[in-house]
């Protein structure tokens, strides 16, 4: 973490539109470790970009935006709520500090 928690507070809070949901290490394997991959839409258009080791994908295929959409759901699914979440960014960043 690169933040203090006095830093992370209002930066976290002053972003309604973004949602960090942790999933926690006791969830073991899942498919949010096959790599990273963003949802994008507006009101007539959607796309996924998806990250490999060795390069990034931009894909418009329905099929495909629509099998990313589920394992984000499944993701989602699997992660602790929102403020459970930013808690315990805030715990992490907290004891990091400590540590320094």
């Amino acid at each position: 973490m690169t933040a203090s928690p006095s830093g992370m507070g209002p930066t976290m809070s002053h972003r309604p539109n973004i949602t960090i949901g942790i999933v926690p290490l006791s969830t073991g394997a899942h498919c949010g470790l096959l790599g990273a991959f963003a949802i994008a839409e507006d009101d007539s258009n959607r796309v996924v970009f998806m990250e490999t080791p060795d390069v990034g994908v931009i894909a418009e295929h329905p099929p495909t935006i629509a099998h990313i959409a589920h394992t984000f759901d499944s993701l989602r699914a699997e992660a602790l709520p929102r403020a459970a979440s930013r808690d315990l960014i805030r715990k992490r960043a907290e004891e990091h500090d400590r540590s320094d």
